[in-house]
């Protein structure tokens, strides 16, 4: 019996090992990789936690001083990332606290479509716009300190900046936020304008499986199953009928439109008050929030295939809000920072309609492909020339 019992355990061993490594020399050939890329993996996962580390006031930060291999699943090439010795995302570890006196530096705050770790240094919006600046100042040295956090709201980035990014003294602080303050509109939880209903652990922190499935998710056939069903369940979201589920917020709170105006105006006092320039910029999106979406029949008629398919990310992200009501909330908190804009005498780009809503500029509803990123920081190249210029 005991044999019988060890022969099966063999056979099943290696029917497993030879599946799991059939399915990564498959991925290898294929261009994706002989192991599991960044998106892939869960929070709790290793990959994920090295690059991180807890910060006591800003919550977490890149790990400084580290590398990782960026990805995304609707992009061919990953892209390599260094993160350097203050946890800002960069090329080199020259950034020193005191700055020269040819140095320019212009500080990126937001989140992950700030921080574009699916994209290379050179290809994200940050990287791409340091290119362009240093060759209209070629005999300046332009530094980009790209301090956008995946996840980061506006609460967040008041001690990013304030903490992190002012001691550096920036010259230009650029701002992009919009998105991810609308996963702070909850029905099931009490607003709160610091954010905290929200955030009731700290940040970063992921429950961790049993055993078993921490085992298994080292494992690319089981994740790659996985992650198909999850792919899938995510895209019967993106169900016409699904756009206005009535257990959502059908509009934003009104209470929660002037939190975010609160944020954004001390995010622009805080940047000053280090002598800092600002700019603001709307949010870009793959799906165009003018579009009537409260009428789903008509509106998948206009979408591509992509954007059809991207519409189910959008409400798992934000499930506090129907499809309209996240929308609405892009069009509403754009309005709001042009609005600080104008009263506070910031810069302004007005990005959410200088980046066409087309799939080539998006890697899915908010994160920028190369091209994206492009024209991105195209759009700011003309605002940032006229500050330093002055």
């Amino acid at each position: 019996m005991r044999r019988i019992i060890g022969y099966n355990i063999i056979i099943i061993v290696v029917l497993f090992g030879s599946m799991e490594l059939t399915t990564r020399v498959i991925s290898l050939i294929s261009g994706h990789g002989f192991t599991l890329a960044l998106h892939e993996v869960d929070p709790f996962d290793r990959k994920i936690k090295d690059i991180y580390q807890w910060h006591p006031l800003v919550g977490f930060t890149f790990q400084p001083n580290s590398a990782l291999s960026g990805s995304h699943p609707n992009q061919e090439k990953r892209a390599e990332i260094f993160i350097d010795q203050h946890g800002f995302l960069a090329t080199d570890k020259d950034l020193e606290l005191e700055k020269k006196a040819n140095e320019i530096r212009i500080a990126t705050i937001g989140g992950s479509t700030t921080a574009s770790i699916n994209l290379s240094y050179e290809q994200n919006w940050p990287g791409y716009l340091g290119n362009l600046i240093q060759k209209e100042f070629p005999d300046k040295k332009v530094r980009i300190i790209n301090a956008g956090i995946p996840g980061f709201d506006t609460a967040q980035s008041i001690g990013n900046l304030a903490l992190r990014v002012l001691p550096f003294r920036p010259d230009i602080v650029i701002i992009y936020h919009a998105y991810n303050d609308l996963k702070a509109i909850r029905g099931d939880l009490p607003f709160k304008s610091d954010y905290a209903h929200i955030h009731p652990k700290p940040y970063g922190f992921h429950k961790e499986p049993n055993w078993f499935i921490k085992f298994a998710g080292n494992s690319m056939l089981y994740v790659r199953t996985r992650n198909l069903v999850r792919d899938y369940k995510t895209k019967r979201l993106s169900d016409y009928k699904n756009l206005n589920n009535q257990n959502r917020f059908a509009t934003i709170p009104r209470l929660a439109e002037r939190t975010f105006e609160e944020h954004v105006r001390t995010l622009v006092a805080i940047a000053r008050s280090a002598g800092a320039s600002v700019i603001l910029s709307s949010f870009a999106t793959l799906h165009d929030p003018y579009l009537d979406w409260h009428a789903p029949e008509k509106i998948m008629r206009v979408l591509s295939e992509f954007q059809k398919a991207n519409l189910g990310g959008l409400l798992q992200f934000t499930p506090g809000l129907t499809i309209p009501a996240i929308f609405e909330g892009i069009r509403r908190y754009n309005a709001v920072l042009y609005k600080v804009a104008v009263g506070e005498n910031t810069g302004w780009v007005d990005n959410s309609k200088l980046v066409p809503h087309a799939d080539q500029y998006f890697v899915d509803r908010v994160h920028f492909s190369a091209a994206g990123a492009k024209l991105m920081a195209q759009n700011l190249v003309p605002h940032v020339n006229a500050i330093l210029i002055e």
